[in-house]
């Protein structure tokens, strides 16, 4: 009877391990597919955004006919053309950057990276954003470099996605991007004075397609997948992160990144030094 039993306990251990290995690779194949169709869409619409553009350069100061009535100029059409492709894009590059990245398909390095350069770098980039919202985007970088051991192109995802969330759920104020060492830790803060939401339901922020407005009547645009790529690429560099949010008062997201040892003699944590 106990011989039975064993084999018993032997067949269904092995049932479990056949069907995780076919869900894995059902996952892989449905990571693969979408980064697949990903890729083709992205490709033609970057012709449509490129065209776009030109039309809206070229007739941007030409008026409509006087017989034509209400009728908007065609570089105003042409920017909604843009404004519409630009968000089609970046809905496409969320579902590939998570499907390369879940399939295992985006390789991160481990290699020293400089995070108070690419903070500039970033803050640099998403200022004008943030001063067309009428917000000030402050960084604060350290005097020094702040080496973590991490992927470049992996550190980037995380501070675009991380600085570009927290535009777009701030309506005035000032949003912080600041880098600094902590407990023998590379860390990356963005906190901002934006819509917050309850601390219970700060695990579906991570889930893909999920946000803090959903349904037909949503305030903010948007699919919900900037910061479950953001999850996925700070624990493939061997890091974590943590939210800290309040309704109505803000959110402070952390990303904690291993430090890069071999170029750093750390005394200490370095005061930051506002840019």
């Amino acid at each position: 009877m106990l011989a039975q039993d064993i084999t018993e306990n032997v067949r269904k251990e092995r049932e479990l391990m056949s069907a995780k290995k076919a869900a894995e690779e059902a996952n892989r194949m449905k990571s693969s597919l979408l980064a697949n169709m990903s890729h083709e869409i992205r490709t033609p619409l970057t012709s449509i955004l490129g065209f776009a553009e030109m039309i809206e350069e070229e007739t941007g100061s030409l008026e409509p006919p006087a017989e034509a009535g209400d009728l908007k100029p065609l570089g105003e059409f042409a920017g909604l053309i843009q404004k519409s492709g630009q968000r089609l894009m970046d809905t496409l590059t969320g579902v590939l950057n998570l499907s390369r990245l879940e399939a295992g398909e985006m390789d991160l390095a481990a290699e020293p990276v400089d995070l108070s350069e690419q903070a500039r770098e970033v803050a640099g980039e998403l200022r004008p954003q943030a001063e067309a919202e009428g917000l000030r985007l402050q960084v604060q970088a350290g005097g020094e470099p702040i080496w973590a051991q991490a992927d470049g192109g992996g550190v980037q995802i995380v501070l675009r996605n991380l600085v570009s969330n927290a535009i777009k759920y701030t309506d005035d104020g000032e949003l912080w991007l600041r880098v600094y060492r902590e407990n023998g830790s590379a860390m990356i803060e963005v906190e901002d004075s934006g819509i917050g939401m309850d601390p219970e339901k700060i695990e579906d922020l991570f889930k893909p397609f999920r946000q803090a407005s959903e349904g037909m009547a949503r305030e903010y645009e948007g699919t919900g997948l900037g910061l479950a790529v953001t999850r996925e690429a700070v624990e493939q560099m061997n890091g974590s992160i943590e939210v800290e949010t309040e309704k109505g008062k803000g959110t402070t997201i952390r990303v904690q990144l291993p430090k890069e040892e071999s170029r750093e003699t750390d005394n200490g944590d370095v005061d930051d030094a506002e840019c």
